[in-house]
Order: structure tokens, then C-alpha cells, then sequence
């Protein structure tokens, strides 16, 4: 998919997409839904807190760009449903990709390095249609919000997710992470 973006970087309005303020309250999240990118995925909401996920409507081959991030907005504020962008910059998506899951194998990477014109979700491998979404979260997030006990009972699980701050440089060298992730690791790993 190919997106038409604003040359204006995003700004930190209030957002138009109000999932997010619903503390992954599925109620309240499904109650007034409409696909933000219809044809590609939509999210299945379940019941319990955080439980929701994002589920593909067609396959996707591997480094396929699943969907650009073009609705996100600059955050004053780090939350649940941020991704770090910079060292000391968040976003809202603003769109159906908040409900991308964590998994330590995942099947999406979030490229946030470049303009913001060219933020994407990215296949990792390739992904069936049916398949629930997920990426990797300390790839984007050096200290999160909320940290929680991982339950994506992959072989590499990493138990607990609480940020790339935590992760040790040599884990962490498996996985894909983004440009500020990677400087801010260098950073710590030099102290």
C-alpha cells in the first residue's frame, strides 16, 4: 500500500481516534469501531483488559509494508498506546495498528527511523490472512509505560517486557530495533 502523506509533521492535537482512552477496554473500544484500513486487517475485540488484537484480512509477504503510519500524531505524554519514535518522542498511531500485540517472535517491525513520512509496519515474514498481528515493543521503546508479563509463549520469550532498557545489548542484537532504540542502548552499554 502506498500512502500520500502531508509534508507537515504531525502534530500533538487531540486525536480523532479515541481507542486509546480506552485503557484496553473492549466495550468501549468496539463500541463505535469503523476499520481504519478496511481490506487489510480489523481488530477482533475480546473480552478482558488488553486482550483485543489486530488480525489480517489477507496474506502479506515478508518486508511487505502492511501499512504506513500516516494518521499519527506527536504525544505530549509517554502511555500504553505510544511508540517511541525518538529518544524523547512518542506518538498516537491513531489508527487500527494499536492493536498489535507484543510477541519476542514477531511478525511486524515498526520502522520509525526516518521523516515521519515514512513511518510503516513492516511483514517481518511472511503472514497469513486470519493471523493475529504482532511486534516486537522494546524495538521502539526504551522505558515503557506499563511494563507486563510477557505471555507470547515463543521459545525466546523474555518474560517480562518493561523496554529495550532492560534487555541486555546481546539479546537484543537479535532482534530488529529502531535507530533511537539502538543509540540509546550504545549509550548505556558505554556508561
Amino acid at each position: 500500500m502506498t500512502a500520500t502523506l502531508s509534508s507537515a509533521a504531525p502534530s500533538a492535537k487531540a486525536s480523532t481516534y479515541s481507542a486509546h482512552l480506552t485503557n484496553g477496554d473492549p466495550s468501549k473500544a468496539s463500541a463505535a469501531y469503523k476499520p481504519t484500513h478496511p481490506g487489510r486487517f480489523q481488530v477482533k475485540f475480546q473480552p478482558g483488559s488488553y486482550n483485543s488484537c489486530l488480525v489480517t484480512q489477507r496474506r502479506f509477504a515478508k518486508d511487505e509494508t502492511l501499512a504506513m503510519m500516516d494518521s499519527a500524531e506527536y504525544s505530549n505524554e509517554k502511555r500504553y498506546s505510544t511508540v517511541q519514535v525518538g529518544k524523547d518522542r512518542h506518538i498516537e498511531l491513531n489508527s487500527d495498528l494499536l492493536y498489535i500485540n507484543h510477541s519476542c517472535e514477531p511478525s511486524v517491525r515498526f520502522e520509525v527511523d526516518g521523516p515521519h513520512d515514512t513511518w510503516k509496519a513492516v511483514a517481518e515474514r511472511d503472514i497469513e490472512a486470519g493471523e493475529a498481528l504482532s511486534f516486537f515493543y522494546p524495538s521502539t521503546e526504551w522505558s515503557m509505560s506499563q511494563p507486563f508479563p510477557c505471555n507470547c509463549g515463543s521459545k525466546s520469550c523474555l518474560d517480562r517486557i518493561s523496554g529495550a532498557k532492560d534487555i541486555p545489548a546481546q539479546t537484543l542484537r537479535k532482534y530488529f530495533v529502531n535507530k533511537h532504540i539502538q543509540e540509546l542502548k550504545d549509550e548505556q552499554s558505554a556508561v
